[in-house]
């Protein structure tokens, strides 16, 4: 009878256990970069001040300011629900910024740096684009090339070293056409020489390119190919991290995506309230009320009881203080980059998969 009784608890307690550990939630171990960030309470995220429309300082209000400054903002908010808890040191030389990034003296780099392998086989690694740019080319608005047979027999400016020169007349020949490289010592007198016609057309990535147009006396007297087929290389932009911090880096690649996400299910920062879980003061939504008015992704996406932030270490409904604060990816790259911008370069490549564009998030779950 002792030991039949003593099976029998040693049954029960065994099963409590079970269901004890079938109902625990899984906790992350806080790593050593969040460690860092919260024990200073913001983020430290290096940009480059000179990237017109990307990171750029504003002599209105001595800021700097730009596409990939908004990244930075977004980070703070997941982490503080506070944009303004981001600190962003200035890095013009880019190995600087590398050097201060592997020493922890940096979190991040937004700082519009082309995923390669290289840095990413070097003791770093690189979070989720956030632009796909490439070598295109500029020409003066009067010149009759609109695709690529046209540009056969043209003469190209380049720079010294450059992208451009190295691969510019295998894709021209590729798409049946045969061109001229003309060498000039920078950019700016590339497009002097253009200008003067001594070229046909610059090459140069789509960023640079539309900055010179647009930093020109008249930017209508230069047009910039923009259109995918148009884009002859791809050299996406994305936030270059540490290696070995796997949390660090599921947080930065589940906000960013968080961005695109926000677009793909039509959440902005001006109908966010009405896609929340609703309460008349008395009594507030179930789930399955809130679930059905909404749908199953926006309510997972924005819902505090419903949202998987916790699995990241944040707030369950992170991604809410993060859009009222920078609004969605479209928000932002219309704020910089759309058409009324300082930088205006059309969405092509950066549109939502959708509407013909690379930009896809996965499912929030």
């Amino acid at each position: 009878m002792r030991r039949l009784i003593t099976t029998i608890l040693l049954l029960l307690l065994a099963g409590t256990f079970a269901a004890q550990a079938q109902d625990a939630q899984p906790t992350a171990t806080i790593g050593p970069t969040l460690t860092s960030i919260l024990s200073r309470r913001e983020i430290i995220c290096g940009v480059n001040q000179s990237v017109f429309g990307f990171g750029y300082l504003d002599p209105n209000t001595g800021e700097v300011r730009g596409f990939d400054v908004e990244f930075c903002r977004a980070l703070a908010t997941a982490l503080f629900g506070d944009p303004a808890a981001a600190q962003i040191p200035i890095y013009p030389d880019l190995q600087r910024a590398k050097d201060d990034l592997a020493s922890g003296q940096v979190d991040i780099l937004f700082r519009s740096l082309v995923l390669n392998a290289a840095d990413d086989a070097t003791g770093f690694e690189f979070g989720p684009p956030n632009f796909y740019n490439g070598q295109t080319l500029m020409f003066r608005s009067d010149s009759a090339v609109t695709d690529w047979e046209g540009l056969d027999g043209a003469t190209i400016c380049v720079t010294p070293g450059s992208t451009a020169q190295n691969t510019l007349p295998y894709a021209a020949s590729s798409r049946g056409a045969s061109v001229q490289l003309l060498e000039q010592p920078t950019a700016d007198a590339a497009m002097e020489a253009l200008t003067n016609g001594q070229c046909d057309a610059q090459s140069g990535d789509m960023v640079l390119l539309t900055g010179l147009q647009q930093r020109a006396d008249d930017p209508g007297a230069y047009r910039v190919w923009q259109q995918p087929d148009q884009i002859y290389t791809r050299e996406p932009f994305a936030p270059l991290l540490r290696a070995g911090d796997d949390q660090w880096s599921n947080i930065v690649r589940w906000t960013l995506l968080g961005l695109i996400q926000a677009e793909q299910l039509g959440i902005s920062s001006e109908n966010i309230n009405s896609l929340l879980r609703q309460s008349d003061g008395q009594t507030t939504e179930d789930d399955a009320t809130y679930r059905s008015r909404v749908g199953p992704d926006v309510a997972r996406f924005l819902d505090r009881s419903l949202g998987i932030g916790g699995q990241l270490n944040l707030e369950p409904d992170f991604m809410q203080a993060v859009i009222r604060a920078v609004g969605n990816y479209g928000e932002i790259y219309e704020r910089y980059l759309g058409a009324n911008a300082d930088l205006p370069i059309e969405r092509g490549l950066n549109n939502l998969w959708q509407n013909g564009g690379l930009l896809f998030a996965p499912d929030w779950r």
